[in-house]
């Protein structure tokens, strides 16, 4: 179905979509009806964090520049930390891709690829600790519970962790080609394992756009470092040394 669409899509890793593709990313949050994101979290996000994104455009053939000339189809974003960290929040899909799977999955190997190469050792994804078909396909896809925790709203979301290159391994887009992916030109058990993966995670995050933070099973990782405490997301020893930390980050609405 979005076979030929994304063909014509360019796919590509932009280290801060602010300072290179701000109109795109506005008009995208605008589609999506979170156009309040932009001044309120992405710009001030981007300005003190590192970050990485996977983006995917759809541009038009002529005239090539000027206003609207690219449109912004979807997103997959990481927060990364100095010591080899990254919170995820997956794909965001312009509304007209939302069972878009290739170009969901296509979009997670491209950042996942990138984050191993910059030697990134755990991306992570906040999981509502009641959920059970999040939790489900993570631990499918090799991840694990990590110490991390965030409180928003009386919930608590717990960290789940793998290496990047281990996740695309168990989701088989370790050596699939990304045209391949797009088309899903691929065994049918692995497109129902993708399917299952991508439609769950954002289904999980659909309440907290909304503001429904307590009924989300997906927090996003749209949280910059600073707020977090030693030891990050693998429960790594504090810098006393005196034995793993258990934070818990508490962020209100």
């Amino acid at each position: 179905m979005y076979g030929d669409m994304n063909e014509r899509l360019e796919l590509r890793i932009e280290p801060n979509i602010i300072s290179s593709s701000r109109a795109e990313l506005a008009g995208f949050l605008r589609r999506l009806e979170l156009d309040h994101l932009l001044e309120e979290l992405w710009i001030p996000l981007c300005a003190s964090t590192r970050t990485v994104s996977a983006v995917a455009y759809d541009e038009r053939p002529w005239p090539p520049t000027g206003v609207g000339a690219r449109k912004l189809q979807s997103i997959a974003l990481a927060v990364v930390s100095d010591d080899g960290q990254a919170l995820l929040t997956p794909p965001m899909m312009d509304p007209q891709q939302v069972t878009n799977v290739g170009l969901a999955a296509g979009a997670t190997k491209l950042l996942f690829e990138r984050l191993a190469n910059d030697g990134v050792e755990w991306v992570a994804i906040f999981v509502n600790e009641r959920s059970k078909v999040v939790v489900g396909e993570l631990r499918s896809a090799g991840f694990e519970p990590r110490q991390a925790r965030i409180l928003s709203d009386g919930t608590e979301f717990v960290a789940f962790a793998a290496a990047p290159q281990a996740a695309l391994i168990a989701l088989g887009l370790a050596n699939a080609r990304l045209g391949d992916v797009l088309a899903l030109n691929l065994e049918q058990k692995q497109i129902s394992m993708l399917t299952s993966f991508h439609l769950s995670l954002a289904a999980g995050i659909s309440n907290y756009w909304t503001g429904r933070t307590s009924w989300a099973e997906v927090f996003p990782g749209l949280i910059d470092w600073v707020a977090l405490p030693p030891g990050g997301i693998t429960g790594t020893p504090g810098p006393r040394g005196d034995g793993p930390l258990d934070p818990v980050i508490i962020i209100s609405r």
